[in-house]
């Protein structure tokens, strides 16, 4: 008989209805590198909100956020092999963040004592039923965005959505363009070619997503003018001051 997943990312429902309407969801394409060189006030600003950290996107946790015991602070992911690379400790398990994981992260559950988990919606990528428990599940950048909006949250910024390579580098993660990269402790990362091939279905997912927020009465913005995923309203990272 298998364990009933009793800590689940349910509680958070509508948490964040009345006390804030914004969230920022940090992605780790290369173009997240720019709050490495932001106007400070930008990083500021960022620092009211709630913030969700995707996968290795918690190195800019730890490099310009503050870890500490915050309450609008969450990191989510739907890759087990996150626990295969040398931020996880530091940046995910020492953390006071909360953190909220995919239900195929149940089997190291031992090691999670205070880990939240979601499964995955019943229906396919392209369809959210508002009615359904679950969150959007091809990638963790889709479930992130899924539980802001079922969080309450009206305004939800994305950084470091790209799908697409940095231009002068390459490289395909911000994180690259550091001086201290982490480092795969066991195999943890495919290679691009297999790592695009998620991107279309992705992409409909995003659309879905985009479906979701505008019957929930949210608004998405992707802080990425060069990004390759169109389902969302691009705009520069300075203009999240207007919006």
């Amino acid at each position: 008989m298998k364990d009933p997943i009793i800590n689940t990312y349910i509680g958070l429902l509508n948490k964040h209805k009345n006390d804030t309407n914004c969230a920022f969801v940090f992605g780790a394409g290369p173009s997240l590198h720019n709050l490495y060189t932001c106007d400070k006030k930008i990083i500021n600003e960022i620092k009211k909100h709630v913030i969700i950290f995707v996968n290795s996107a918690i190195i800019a946790g730890k490099d310009i956020f503050t870890l500490n015991n915050d309450t609008k602070k969450y990191w989510i992911s739907n890759d087990a092999l996150c626990r295969n690379w040398s931020w996880y400790n530091e940046c995910v398990k020492e953390s006071n963040y909360t953190k909220i994981v995919r239900n195929s992260w149940w089997k190291y559950r031992d090691e999670l004592k205070d880990f939240l988990f979601f499964s995955p919606r019943p229906t396919a990528e392209g369809v959210i039923n508002p009615d359904d428990y679950g969150l959007s599940y091809p990638s963790s950048i889709p479930s992130a965005i899924d539980l802001c909006i079922q969080m309450n949250i009206k305004k939800i910024f994305i950084l470091g959505l790209d799908q697409c390579l940095d231009k002068k580098t390459n490289y395909h993660h911000f994180w690259q363009l550091l001086k201290n990269q982490p480092r795969q402790l066991r195999p943890a990362q495919a290679r691009w070619e297999i790592q695009k091939k998620v991107f279309p279905i992705n992409n409909i997912a995003y659309n879905a997503l985009q479906g979701f927020a505008e019957h929930k009465r949210c608004k998405i913005y992707n802080c990425n003018p060069n990004s390759e995923v169109d389902a969302f309203e691009k705009i520069k990272l300075e203009e999240i001051f207007e919006k």
